[in-house]
């Protein structure tokens, strides 16, 4: 390297250092101010809570008969509509099987009606023998059909 290169070089560098630089402290600056605003939160959300605190403290001391029904009453109110609650789920866990199953017959009907009849009297004919199969029961003390039965 000769002298004119490093010139530039050594310019381009402490640009780079003068940049780092500057990074830094923008970064510490905003760290430390994120940090100040993060202890007064903090601080502000326990002085409210303990406020709070004492202040139903304060109403359970003074009305106990009064703070009393307010929980029973609370509870009520939770106890009956809890139920409604679950049941509106399965209720919509319901509703998704029977859109599957709709999606899935639809489906099922367009791709029967793309094919010709040999093929789909086969594809209805495995059909029926599926949903035979599943609805035979499981009984393991029936005997075993013969091939006399089947004929």
């Amino acid at each position: 390297m000769t002298e004119e290169d490093d010139g530039p070089v050594a310019a381009a560098r402490e640009t780079a250092r003068r940049g780092i630089a500057q990074a830094r402290k923008t970064a510490t600056d905003v760290i430390t101010a994120t940090k100040e605003k993060g202890e007064e939160l903090i601080d502000d959300t326990r002085e409210k809570t303990l406020r709070a605190a004492a202040k139903t403290n304060r109403l359970f001391q003074e009305h106990p008969i009064t703070a009393v029904a307010a929980a029973a009453a609370a509870g009520a109110v939770i106890g009956i509509f809890l139920p409604r609650i679950a049941l509106a789920s399965r209720a919509s866990k319901l509703a998704g099987q029977a859109i599957k199953a709709v999606a899935a017959s639809e489906v099922t009907q367009a791709a029967l009606s793309g094919l010709s009849e040999a093929p789909k009297a086969a594809a209805i004919g495995v059909g029926k023998r599926l949903l035979s199969q599943r609805a035979k029961p499981t009984d393991s003390t029936a005997e075993p059909e013969t091939p006399e039965e089947n004929a």
